[in-house]
C-alpha cells in the first residue's frame, strides 16, 4: 500500500521544504535590524545573520520534519491499523524529539518515496505490457470499439472535477496555515493543536472531494447506465486532450455490468491501493472479474487476499469486511454450483439492497438459479423485475432471453398436458366396439 502514497509523499515534503526555506528567507531578508533573532542565543543568532543560506536550508529541513512525521503517522494508521490516539499522545509527549526525528529522516523518507515511485511504474508498465496496453488512453479507444462516450455527461464531468480541484486548494491551504503557526507561533501547545486540528480537517476534506463524485456514481447506483457513468469518468479524467483515468474501482464495476471483465481487470492495473479499504475494493472487484472470466483459482485467490485486510473502523469496519468476504464466499458458492446457500445469499441482499442496480443484481441471480432449479414461474418473476428496474445493465437482455425460453418451455408443456388430456385412438375403438 506505501508504493501509492510515494508520489504525495515525496511532493509533500518538497512543499514543506520549500514552504519553510521562504518563511525564514523573508524574516532573515525583510528584516535588516535582526529584531526577530533576539529569541535566539547570540552565537546562533550571529551565525544566522552571516549564513542565510544556510539558515533558510534549516528550516526548510525542520518544516520538512514536521509534515514528515505527520506522514509517517499516517503510514502507521494504515500500515498497521494503529489508532490516532497514540500518535497525537505521541505529540504531546516528545513533540520536540518527534521534530528531531522527523527532520532526521526526511531524507530517507524522500529516497524511499523515489524508490516506490520507480517500483511502482516498473510495476504498472509491465502490468500493461501484459495486457498489450500501453496506459490510460489505450483503455478508453478499446472501449470505444463496442461503446460510444455521450457528450451530454461532458458538463457534468467538469463541475465535478472544479469541485474536487477546490478541495485540493483547500488542502493545500491548510498546509500553508499550518505551517505559519509552527513558524509564527512560539508556543508549542498551539503547535500541537494546530496539527492535529490538520489531520481532522484532511479527513473532512477528503470525504468531501469523494462527495464531488456522487452525481457521476448515481448514474450508475440510481440509474442503472453504465456506459454514462463511464463516460462521465472518462470527461472527468481528460485535461488539455490527455487522459489520466481516476475512480478506476467505478469504472471498473461499470465495466462488469456491462460484462466485459477483461477491461475491467485492465483498468484495475492503475488502481491505487493506498489503505485498507481501497485494498478490499480491489479484491472484491477482482473477485468478481475472476467469477465472470470463469477463472476459480483467481477467486480463491482473492478470497484470501480479502481475508488479509483488516479494517480500522471499529464496528463498523468489521461489518464492512464481513459484507464483502460473504460477497466473495457467494461467488465462489455460484461457481461450485451451491445454488441453495446462493440463493439464499441473494434473498437477503435483496431485502438490504439500497440501490437500483444492486436490486437488478440480486433479481438477476435468483431468477438465473430459480431458472436452473426448473422453477419457471419464479425465475420469470425475477427476470421481469430486473427488464424493470435493471436500465442498461447487461443483465436485462440476458433476462429477456431467458424470459423467451421460458416462453417456449411453458408452451411446450401446455401442448403436453394437451395431447396427454385427449382420448387415445386405442381407447376410442374400444369405446366404439
Amino acid at each position: 500500500m506505501w508504493k501509492y502514497r510515494c508520489k504525495t509523499q515525496l511532493i509533500t515534503l518538497a512543499l514543506a521544504f520549500v514552504c519553510g526555506a521562504l518563511m525564514v528567507g523573508i524574516v532573515l531578508y525583510a528584516d535588516p535590524t535582526y529584531a526577530t533573532l533576539e529569541f535566539l542565543p547570540p552565537e546562533v543568532a550571529a551565525y544566522a545573520q552571516g549564513n542565510k543560506i544556510a539558515m533558510c536550508a534549516s528550516g526548510g529541513l525542520v518544516v520538512a520534519g514536521i509534515a514528515n512525521i505527520i506522514l509517517i503517522g499516517q503510514l502507521l494508521m494504515t500500515q498497521f491499523q494503529i489508532s490516532p490516539l497514540f500518535i497525537y499522545l505521541f505529540l504531546f509527549l516528545m513533540p520536540s524529539y518527534l521534530v528531531l526525528i522527523g527532520s532526521a529522516l526526511v531524507i530517507p523518507m524522500a529516497v524511499l518515496s523515489i524508490v516506490g515511485i520507480v517500483q511502482l511504474k516498473t510495476g504498472r508498465d509491465a502490468a500493461f505490457r501484459k495486457a498489450r496496453i500501453t496506459g490510460d488512453a489505450e483503455l478508453v479507444r478499446i472501449y470505444e470499439l463496442h461503446h460510444k462516450l455521450d457528450p451530454q455527461y461532458r458538463p457534468m464531468a467538469e463541475e465535478c472535477r472544479h469541485n474536487a480541484s477546490r478541495a485540493a486548494w483547500i488542502y493545500a491551504l491548510g498546509i500553508v496555515a499550518v505551517m505559519c503557526v509552527l513558524f509564527f507561533v512560539n508556543n508549542i501547545l498551539l503547535m500541537m493543536l494546530a496539527i492535529m486540528a490538520y489531520m481532522l480537517i484532511f479527513n473532512y476534506i477528503a470525504r468531501y472531494r469523494a462527495s464531488c463524485m456522487i452525481p457521476i456514481t448515481k448514474l450508475l447506483y440510481e440509474q442503472c447506465d453504465p456506459e454514462a457513468c463511464i463516460s462521465a469518468i472518462v470527461y472527468y479524467s481528460t485535461r488539455n486532450g490527455k487522459i489520466r483515468l481516476t475512480n478506476q474501482a467505478l469504472m471498473a464495476q461499470c465495466l462488469i455490468y456491462l460484462n466485459d471483465p477483461q477491461l475491467a481487470q485492465d483498468v484495475l492495473i492503475t488502481y491505487p491501493r493506498k489503505d485498507a479499504a481501497s485494498v478490499l475494493t480491489y479484491w472484491s472487484l477482482m473477485s468478481y472479474v475472476y467469477y465472470l472470466l470463469k477463472d476459480e483459482s483467481g477467486l480463491e485467490r482473492s478470497y484470501e487476499e480479502a481475508q488479509k485486510v483488516r479494517l480500522n473502523f471499529g464496528h463498523t469496519g468489521v461489518m464492512i469486511r464481513s459484507e464483502e468476504l460473504n460477497s466473495i464466499k457467494n461467488r465462489l458458492d455460484l461457481m461450485n454450483g451451491d445454488f441453495s446457500e446462493c440463493k439464499r445469499y441473494f434473498l437477503q441482499s435483496l431485502k438490504t439492497a439500497v440501490f437500483p442496480f444492486q436490486k437488478a443484481d440480486a433479481d438477476y441471480y435468483i431468477g438465473l438459479i430459480s431458472f436452473v432449479q426448473q422453477d419457471y414461474s419464479l425465475a420469470a418473476m425475477y427476470f421481469n423485475q430486473v427488464v424493470q428496474t435493471g436500465g442498461k445493465l447487461y443483465f436485462v437482455q440476458n433476462a429477456r432471453d431467458y424470459l423467451e425460453k421460458i416462453e417456449q418451455l411453458n408452451v411446450v408443456q401446455e401442448q403436453e398436458e394437451l395431447q396427454a388430456s385427449l382420448p387415445c385412438p386405442a381407447d376410442d375403438n374400444a369405446q366404439v366396439q
